[in-house]
């Protein structure tokens, strides 16, 4: 089955199904927009205002030498031949990492543009679309599955040499909104995120936006702390989909009375790519139970540092950069990964 095949089989909410004014006032006439510069203009504006992550609002606002590039994917590309469309991505990809390789980007957002993946129900043929898609952006990784999490190589040249840094990759849509998954809102269809924190520091600091690693590395962890919490925009309540634990834990999971807490809550994992039993799930969230089975605990907020993690680590590679050379800065080494429901790391037995 091909993409436009699966597009025309997506159950449709209601043409009345209110996404919150801020997307509304875009769907009202967004769709038949075909600047992609006034698109992409649409799109800054609405994530500067109207998303949680402090690095989106700064990117979209080309804050701190923060910014993405953007791919766009609308009506004529999504019902061509799905070999043009891998074409394309694979094209974009490559600039991306020219462009990340330069300084000029930290992320890469790929926005694919469509009234159906707009109004698409929460179901198993959302996810089945967004595993498609995304297996078309990220061959080497097919198929994509839902609950796995994936990340990209970001490549950055600076005076001692060409390094990659790990990313993170999510998808983004519009139905997410008032559902467990509220906080991966975004006008118009649906939107896979690629975003290199470590990649970032790096290009700020050779600007000089930071004086060195130590500053830059407080600045991100704090921004990433904001970040967490802030969610539930145009949500009737206001609930955002994370929030900082109750009491501070160390990476064992274990209790501590100092220092910030290395683990924070949400509905599932949040580097999750697709997350597969929110993306099901049509119910909408009016108070968060503790009871909840979609809740993880473990989300890690301690990777934001210079600890050098060993090779088989989750998060080698995301601040301190790896060696490459020319002939693999556009090859993705990192491996998928399952998750479990417990900290990160174990204690060894005495």
């Amino acid at each position: 089955m091909n993409l436009q095949q699966r597009i025309n089989k997506l159950p449709q909410l209601s043409s009345s199904f209110s996404f919150g004014k801020d997307i509304d006032n875009i769907h009202s006439f967004i769709f038949n927009e075909t600047s992609k510069d006034k698109i992409e203009d649409l799109l800054r504006k609405w994530v500067s205002g109207n998303q949680p992550c402090v690095f989106g609002k700064l990117a979209s606002k080309k804050i701190k030498g923060l910014d993405f590039h953007l791919s766009i994917v609308n009506s004529p590309q999504l019902y061509n031949d799905d070999g043009h469309l891998f074409d394309f991505l694979r094209n974009e990809r490559v600039r991306f990492k020219e462009r990340a390789r330069r300084g000029e980007v930290s992320a890469h957002l790929i926005y694919f543009i469509h009234p159906q993946l707009a109004f698409a129900r929460p179901s198993e043929e959302l996810v089945d679309i967004q595993k498609y898609i995304c297996s078309l952006h990220m061959p080497e990784c097919y198929p994509i599955k839902e609950d796995v999490i994936y990340t990209e190589s970001v490549p950055f040249q600076d005076k001692d040499g060409l390094k990659i840094y790990k990313a993170g990759v999510n998808v983004f849509y519009s139905s997410a909104h008032r559902t467990r998954n509220h906080d991966r809102r975004i006008p118009r269809g649906i939107l896979i995120s690629v975003n290199a924190p470590g990649h970032f520091m790096r290009l700020a600091i050779e600007k000089g936006f930071y004086k060195d690693q130590e500053q830059a590395l407080a600045d991100i962890r704090n921004m990433t702390i904001q970040s967490v919490g802030k969610g539930g925009y145009s949500h009737p309540e206001g609930i955002s989909t994370t929030w900082h634990s109750e009491s501070n834990l160390d990476r064992f999971g274990c209790p501590v009375h100092t220092g910030n807490s290395s683990y924070y809550s949400g509905f599932y994992h949040t580097d999750v790519l697709i997350p597969g039993e929110l993306t099901k799930d049509e119910r909408l969230l009016h108070e968060i139970e503790n009871s909840d089975p979609m809740i993880f605990n473990w989300n890690v907020l301690f990777y934001v540092s210079l600890e050098e993690f060993p090779i088989d680590d989750p998060y080698y590679g995301e601040f301190i950069g790896i060696p490459v050379d020319d002939a693999s800065m556009f090859f993705n080494s990192f491996q998928p990964r399952k998750f479990e429901n417990k900290p990160l790391y174990e204690k060894e037995d005495d």
